[in-house]
């Protein structure tokens, strides 16, 4: 059989058609498929009022390619942004304003409208009159056994502030829209002389997940031994078992451990990453401090006095006033890590192993965007 030379050009013409038309122009992951999370949110401090041109949340995705130029650029309507997370239960994106640009007294949730995707929906108020100048977000989970085959899922967004105070919002995607006041708030503990500047869980016993630890560093603790960290064991008891009491003086609410950081000041923003074994804390001293094993760093009682294990600082990092830190935590596919820079507006990407005075792998400016907090979302086997 021969065939001419038109026919074969449009049989060739026809199967690239028909390959083309098989390519997801979304790339939705197929069913079964194994698709890799790499998303480095971007809380910018930059704030205009009335004015729509600033996107002060930028999402990454991926994050962990040869460049950092894939954005989803996003208009939330938080006042300068601040603390960022997102969590894969809560499919949203919690942001509050640092509170340093202008007066707020909300944190936005922004629902994901598919997670595959991770494209942001609207975003929807939590508003409360002590959400002024929060320092550090988290969301906690706890999960417990009803009758013999079913379960219930409670969720709390916990906000420390610089108000010395950690506010507990239940279930927060049904409080969206708020306009303020104490029906939004489950918990107010008091922190007592406690000075927050950073809130994050640990991993408490590992064959409980419900077992968290709440840390939160400190600039002052009322004493003269300088910046550390406070563990508070006592989170289940005052969330779950205690719902009705609603105000939780300092006095109930003591941690178990203080963990000072000697002769460093300026402590910030943190990451954990308990399967890499690390806990890194940006400060202002052109630095980031990392400390291995946490899980032990972070065990015990009374008072411990701690240097870190190593740092990134020095003229070839490029810091200048790092403020925010994201270590990519999975076991085969964390490589990086990231650092954000108010004062150089860069966003650096280290390799994980870098140490010391070590020039960055990559880096990335958004124009004259201040980028101020990060969090990556970085998962090796997701269920979408």
């Amino acid at each position: 059989m021969k065939f001419s030379f038109q026919t074969c050009v449009i049989v060739l013409f026809a199967s690239l058609i028909g390959v083309a038309s098989c390519k997801k122009l979304d790339d939705e992951p197929d069913v079964g498929e194994v698709s890799l999370v790499s998303r480095l949110y971007i809380s910018f401090r930059d704030y205009q009022p009335n004015s729509s041109s600033i996107k002060n949340l930028f999402i990454v995705d991926p994050a962990d390619t040869n460049n950092l130029d894939n954005i989803y650029q996003y208009l939330s309507p938080t006042k300068g942004g601040g603390a960022v997370i997102f969590d894969p239960n809560a499919k949203a994106i919690f942001q509050a304003s640092e509170g340093s640009i202008a007066q707020d007294t909300f944190i936005q949730r922004i629902s994901l409208d598919n997670d595959a995707y991770g494209i942001p929906g609207n975003a929807s108020a939590l508003g409360y009159t002590g959400f002024r100048n929060v320092r550090g977000l988290a969301y906690y989970t706890y999960a417990q056994q009803v009758g013999n085959t079913g379960s219930s899922v409670t969720n709390f967004l916990l906000a420390a502030t610089g108000g010395n105070m950690l506010y507990a919002v239940s279930r927060p995607e049904g409080k969206g829209g708020s306009t303020g006041g104490s029906k939004i708030i489950d918990k107010q503990i008091s922190l007592g002389k406690i000075v927050p500047t950073s809130l994050t869980l640990l991993q408490g016993n590992t064959a409980d997940k419900n077992d968290k630890l709440l840390l939160v560093g400190f600039e002052s603790d009322g004493t003269s031994k300088g910046n550390g960290f406070a563990v508070f064991t006592l989170l289940k008891q005052e969330l779950i078992d205690r719902p009705r009491d609603t105000i939780v003086a300092e006095s109930r609410f003591v941690p178990t451990l203080k963990v000072y950081v000697q002769g460093k000041t300026g402590l910030g923003a943190v990451s954990y990453a308990p399967n890499k074994k690390l806990f890194a804390v940006a400060t202002t001293e052109k630095e980031v401090l990392f400390f291995r094993n946490p899980k032990e760093l972070f065990t015990g009682t009374g008072e411990k006095t701690v240097r870190p294990d190593y740092v990134i600082g020095g003229s070839a990092t490029g810091l200048e006033e790092p403020t925010g830190v994201a270590i990519d935590d999975r076991i085969e596919n964390g490589k990086f890590l990231y650092i954000s820079d108010t004062k150089n507006r860069k966003i650096s990407r280290f390799k994980l192993e870098d140490q010391g005075n070590t020039a960055p792998e990559l880096t990335k400016t958004y124009g004259t965007m201040t980028p101020n907090y990060i969090f990556l979302d970085a998962r090796e086997r997701p269920n979408f």
